[in-house]
Parts: C-alpha cells; structure tokens; sequence
C-alpha cells in the first residue's frame, strides 16, 4: 500500500480480510491505521477520479470488515477510535462534499457504537452532526443514520436526554434533535414508507430506552403517530405502517399506561385505535409487534378498572382475549424455533459427515460447507447478509429490520409478564374473570 497505493491493492487486501477475519486480530490496530491514511490519500485525488473514489470506499469496507472481525475486542475498538472519528467528522462535516463515503462511514459509526459499552466524549461529539447532515444534505440516508442513533440511546440514555447542541444559535437536546428528525422524516412528502416507519422505530427506542424520563414527550409522540394512523387507516395497503404506529402506540402504554391512556382519551382515539389494533392483530407476524401488544395490554390489566376512561372499560375482555391469541402463536413460535434449530444441527452434523466438496461431472452445481450465506439461506436461518438475503428471496422494500431491533424490553419474559398481569387483575377484579367466562362461554 506505501508504494502502489492503487484500488487494486486495497481490493486484494480486503479479500484477505474476509477470507482470514479470525487472524486479523493482532494486526487490526495498524491495518486500520494504515487504511485510513489510504483514505486520505485516495480523496486527496478529488471526487472526479472514480477510480480514487472507489478505492478510498474500499478502504472503509476493509475497516468495517477489520471491527467485525475484532467486534468482541471493545479495548481495540477505543484504541482506533483517535484514528477513525476524525475521518468520520470530515465526512458528515463540509456540506456534503464527501457525500459519497457517507454509507460507509455510517457503517463504521453503527460498528462504534454498537459494539463498545461505553461510548466515549468524542462518540458524541458527532450525534449532533448526525442532524445537522440530515437536515442539509443527507436526508435520503436517514435510513441508515437510524441504527446508529439507536445504539446512542440504548447505551446511555442519560447522556442522550442531557446532551445539548447548539442548532441557528438556540441550544437543543440531542432528544429534541431526534424528534425534529422524525418529525421532518414522516412529513416530507419525497420520504418513502419503510423511512417513515424507520423514523417512527426511534419513538420506540425513545420509550424503551428512557422509561420514567420522557413524560413530557407523549403528547407529542401522539401527536404525530396518531395522526399517521389517521393516514393509514384509508388504504390497507399499509399494513406496515399501522404496525409500526401500533409498536410505538404499545411502547408508550408499557411506558407509562396511565399517560397514555389520557392522551389517547384527550384526542378522543381510545375507542377507534384499540379498535383497528385488534382488528390488525391478526396479521401481526413479526416478533417484536407481538411482544408489544402483549406488553400494552398486559400493562393496562394492571390498572384498577375504576382508573379507566368510561369508553374503555367495556374493552377489557377484548384485549384479554387478543392478548391470549398473541401469546399462544408465540409460544407456537417459539417451539417451532426449537424444532427448526433441532433440525438445522442434524443437518449439519450430516454434512461434516459427507463429502460435499462436489458433485460427479454430469452435475452443474457444486456446494460447499464453508459457504456460510448458501447454508444461512438453506437453513433459513435469520442473517444480516445481503447476499442470504437474496438467497431466500426477502423483499427488501419491506424489510423493517425488527429482527435487528434490541432494547431492554428483550429481557422481559412475555409470557410471565402476561401472566402475572392476569392473575393480578383477577384478583383485584373478580367480576372481570366472571364476565370473561361468560363471554367465552357464549362463543
């Protein structure tokens, strides 16, 4: 790389990267090192050789694929951190002069943030450029801004609620910022729906994350997640869209059912959203919508029936018995994974067991066991690669990546979070379980 410097260097170098990742560890520190003044010198060539261009994005897949393979490794992660966020800075930074690396330093960025415990001072010293690119230049990759932005309220939210950036002279909370990025997301007429659900998803975060913290945020979460619903409610191609409404809708009752109770009962909403909620629960298929559903309603049980708005005190039995429905299909589920995993190891043991190398002459197709995106997409296994993706055959328009989603409402065992919640307000509110019975008994 010091004497050639060319694209086909860095290209044969990222090959060895992804064919030896395991034994990259002792050298990651001065790979990355070397990569990045390899970018700066493939930029210094200016954004009309394309050739440079392409070596200089080279240079970030070689260092995303260097922190992968080191993702375990969070010390060497803070040792490269002086080398890479400068490069970061000068990316989101300059009005957009180096918009073409901007996938790749948002790959780099989720990699930082996602894989250390603690995000250093110099981490968020570029949350508020997040915004300030999104608002000016980069407003088509919010998509790829949004994991990020995740990972930085997830692994401390205190900072994220005190943090302040100075925005036109006025300073502004970075949670005020991630409002204002939703905001602008899901109003844009030119945003495409999986964006507006992806803007949505950081409600969700906002709420997982801060639980007790954000009270005065709900109304206008409401605000603009009720009015969507409004929007999606006239076509039912946008199933996707209620869903994703009704994840933030059911994050705010886990919240804080009482709140958000009153705010739906101030718009006058409490009857038609829980309405249309049920209504689409059966087509509710992902994991995390189930699991919200289960929680939102498993945390109104909890409430004493007398603190209920009037309009809703006659929909008790209705969430009970759409949460109960919810809950047997993930238990289905859950066992259906068992099996399927259960099935994934035998295969594999035959495999080990057979030559599989190749095929006879008269056969055009060859496996190999080491192929892991071929055996990823055989098995069905759920995968991040792109190319295991194409494999199976997902539909990437609609892919909103709830498989990828984390936050602390994973450790929450849904079953006995519901379970206790009926049994509390059984005991509370013997007449509910009698009026249950009836109902079921009259089916």
């Amino acid at each position: 790389m010091n004497e050639i410097g060319n694209d086909e260097v860095i290209s044969a170098l990222k090959a060895i990267i992804d064919q030896f990742g395991e034994f990259i560890e002792p050298h990651a520190i001065n790979l990355i090192n070397q990569l990045v003044q390899a970018f700066f010198s493939f930029c210094s060539a200016g954004a009309d050789d394309d050739d440079a261009v392409v070596a200089a994005n080279e240079c970030f897949e070689c260092i995303s694929t260097v922190l992968k393979g080191v993702s375990e490794r969070p010390d060497i992660y803070r040792t490269v951190e002086p080398a890479l966020l400068p490069v970061i800075k000068q990316i989101l930074g300059n009005d957009g002069e180096y918009i073409e690396y901007i996938e790749s330093a948002l790959d780099v960025l989720t990699f930082l943030t996602f894989f250390q415990d603690e995000l250093s001072a110099g981490l968020w010293d570029i949350f508020p450029m997040l915004y300030v690119a999104f608002d000016q230049w980069a407003f088509d990759y919010f998509y790829l801004m949004t994991p990020v932005i995740e990972n930085y309220i997830g692994k401390s939210p205190q900072t994220f609620l005190t943090g302040v950036t100075s925005i036109s002279g006025n300073t502004v909370k970075f949670i005020d910022v991630t409002i204002m990025m939703v905001k602008k997301t899901i109003t844009e007429q030119r945003a495409m729906k999986s964006e507006v659900r992806k803007a949505l998803s950081l409600y969700m975060c906002i709420l997982h994350n801060c639980r007790g913290l954000v009270d005065n945020y709900l109304p206008v979460i409401n605000d603009d997640i009720l009015g969507e619903l409004r929007q999606s409610t006239i076509d039912d191609k946008e199933l996707l869209t209620r869903i994703a409404i009704f994840q933030v809708l059911g994050s705010a009752l886990y919240y804080n059912p009482q709140l958000q109770l009153q705010e739906l009962e101030k718009r006058g909403a409490t009857k038609p959203v829980f309405s249309q909620w049920i209504k689409d629960s059966d087509k509710m298929e992902s994991w995390l919508s189930r699991k919200i559903i289960v929680l939102a309603f498993s945390s109104v049980l909890q409430l004493p029936i007398t603190s209920l708005p009037p309009s809703f005190t006659d929909g008790i039995t209705h969430i009970i018995t759409c949460a109960t429905k919810i809950m047997e299909k993930m238990e289905k589920d859950s066992q259906d994974i068992e099996n399927s995993e259960a099935i994934s190891e035998e295969l594999e043991e035959e495999w080990e067991e057979e030559d599989l190398t190749g095929f006879t002459e008269d056969q055009d197709v060859s496996i190999n066991i080491n192929d892991e995106p071929y055996i990823d997409a055989l098995l069905g296994r759920k995968t991040v690669d792109d190319f295991s993706r194409f494999l199976i055959g997902d539909d990437w328009d609609e892919d909103d990546d709830d498989d990828d989603y984390a936050s602390p409402i994973d450790d929450i065992d849904t079953l006995l979070f519901y379970t206790d919640s009926l049994n509390a307000v059984f005991q509370r509110e013997p007449m509910v379980r009698i009026h249950l019975i009836n109902t079921i008994s009259n089916y």
